[in-house]
């Protein structure tokens, strides 16, 4: 059984992935690979609805971010999950300040749940 969900979906020009469940190794291995293959530019990441972080899957999603040129926002970190994705180089909360990416409540255009 996954110990995550991931959603995508697209608003515009903005990507926006869900992330649901216990946040793991496998489950960061999979959005990577899914934000790595993301043809739009403009990404956000919403974890607001992860029960579980496990410190790992966070260093692996840290290290894919590292290496991709595209504008991702973090959301709906806690405190302590912000500092391990500082300590692997990614600074989540600056991203957010820095990045206001345009969010429209309008209908979606496409939704792909796995």
């Amino acid at each position: 059984m996954p110990g995550c969900t991931l959603e995508r979906e697209v608003d515009g020009g903005t990507a926006r992935y869900r992330v649901s469940g216990k946040f793991e190794g496998a489950c960061a291995w999979e959005l990577a690979r899914r934000l790595q293959e993301e043809p739009l530019h403009l990404v956000v990441v919403d974890f607001s609805q992860v029960s579980d972080f496990v410190d790992y899957g966070i260093a692996v999603l840290s290290s894919a971010m590292l290496t991709m040129d595209k504008r991702i926002e973090l959301r709906g970190l806690r405190q302590h999950q912000e500092r391990v994705f500082r300590y692997f180089g990614v600074e989540p909360a600056a991203a957010s300040r820095d990045a206001e990416l345009p969010i429209a409540s309008a209908p979606l255009a496409a939704r792909e749940v796995h």
